[in-house]
């Protein structure tokens, strides 16, 4: 079962990381850029600087591996024999994470838009 959970863990980490670095890419751009690709932000408020944070909260699902160890012994009794058979499954549990990823911009006059100065990066499973 450990060895399941730390690759589920691990699948999960890699395909975050993508989300992550794709995110990145839009500092320095306009909010409408980011709304073109992932829709409106779920959560945007005031920072006490004068910048505004906008939050995507991304869901993902997936299922871990799924293992079947099958064990089996003959036991001889007489003229036959008697089979006994293990089955043991493991694995197969659907795994969902949400992660916020969060962006600042400030509000550019020339460009008429709020434009992306920083990246937050989330917490570390969703990295």
């Amino acid at each position: 079962m450990g060895r399941v959970l730390s690759t589920v863990l691990a699948c999960a980490v890699f395909m975050s990381a993508c989300a992550s670095q794709i995110m990145q890419r839009y500092v320095g751009e306009t909010l409408q850029e980011a709304m073109i690709d992932y829709g409106p932000p779920t959560n945007a408020f005031d920072m006490p600087d004068g910048s505004r944070a906008f939050q995507w909260v991304m869901n993902s699902t997936f299922v871990t591996p799924t293992t079947i160890t099958n064990s089996g012994t003959v036991r001889p009794t007489g003229y036959s024999a008697t089979w006994t058979q293990n089955t043991q499954i493991t694995g197969g549990q659907p795994i969902t994470s949400t992660c916020a990823y969060t962006m600042i911009a400030r509000w550019d006059d020339a460009r008429n838009a709020w434009v992306f100065t920083e990246y937050r990066r989330p917490r570390t499973l969703c990295e």
